[in-house]
């Protein structure tokens, strides 16, 4: 169990001071119930609260901060200077904060959310590599839609769980993946993708991925989803990985214990349901693959 830790006020000032992620985590009003910091994973930070107070002061940052909004549909409002943006956010949706902007945020809706911290000096490197320049900003969007960084983020909250395993390089290529997204999704310039490599256009990306999750329960194959994609299989299966960042199939067995974990927290179904509903042929199968990506079997999971 967590040490329950010592709340700090929130510094103020006629200019708020740049803070960690860490010296703002102590101000908040709940400690999170997921947080990245025992994994031994140096390359980032990623954390998830749920029932903290409706109304947020989040500091300027020494981090780029990513949101992933949590826990179904919201108003959400977020203001400085007296100017405010208000917009009703989906479960999943992002928003994005550069490094050293500050907020005032209020929630009307349920209250669930998760952090990831991405160092600046991470997103500046990404971009020397990928543009050859190091000037490209992370642009601010409240409440955007990208299918594949929220599977991404998604599948890096599950990776952070206490108990997961924490693979480290697992998280590293995951956010290799998502800051590239950031940079020719999300920045301010226009990057040019590599020369010859296949990928696939976001519409068609967007597309499979939104077909994947809703088809988890089914038998999927390559055809299928080439097909989805419009698409042949010799061209999709490459560009899929060369978009995701990962195989199809590697992508799809993801999203499935994915699945099976919130379902595992969330319902009382049994494991043999929970199985069947995330695509697995029976107990066997699901618990071989559960273990082998979590590191606990379904019922050690589900007992916490």
């Amino acid at each position: 169990m967590k040490a329950v830790r010592e709340r700090l006020p929130l510094a103020r000032s006629r200019k708020d001071p740049v803070m960690s992620p860490d010296e703002w985590a102590l101000t908040l009003s709940a400690p999170p119930e997921i947080e990245s910091d025992n994994q031994l994973w140096k390359a980032a930070k990623i954390r998830q609260w749920s029932g903290t107070s409706h109304e947020m002061d989040q500091p300027p940052l020494d981090h780029h901060l990513i949101v992933q909004h949590l826990g179904g549909p919201k108003q959400v409002q977020r203001s400085k200077d007296g100017r405010a943006i208000t917009k009703v956010v989906e479960s999943g949706s992002l928003s994005l904060v550069p490094a050293g902007s500050s907020f005032k945020w209020l929630t009307h809706g349920p209250i669930g959310f998760a952090h990831l911290y991405v160092p600046p000096t991470l997103f500046a490197s990404t971009t020397c590599r990928l543009a050859g320049c190091n000037h490209i900003s992370l642009l601010d969007k409240v409440g955007c839609r990208d299918a594949l960084l929220e599977a991404l983020f998604a599948s890096m909250r599950a990776e952070a769980k206490p108990g997961a395993g924490g693979c480290t390089l697992y998280l590293d290529s995951m956010l290799e993946t998502f800051v590239i997204g950031l940079l020719v999704n999300h920045g301010t310039a226009r990057v040019d993708r590599p020369k010859g490599l296949e990928l696939l256009p976001q519409f068609q990306l967007s597309r499979v991925l939104e077909f994947i999750d809703a088809n988890l329960a089914t038998p999927l194959t390559l055809s299928d989803l080439a097909r989805v994609a419009n698409s042949s299989v010799f061209h999709f299966s490459r560009a899929f990985r060369n978009s995701a960042g990962e195989p199809p199939y590697t992508f799809v067995m993801r999203r499935r214990i994915v699945r099976a974990a919130s379902l595992l927290e969330k319902s009382d179904l049994s494991i043999e349901a929970i199985a069947i509903r995330c695509g697995f042929k029976g107990n066997t199968q699901f618990a071989r693959a559960f273990t082998k990506w979590m590191g606990q079997t379904p019922s050690q999971y589900r007992r916490g």
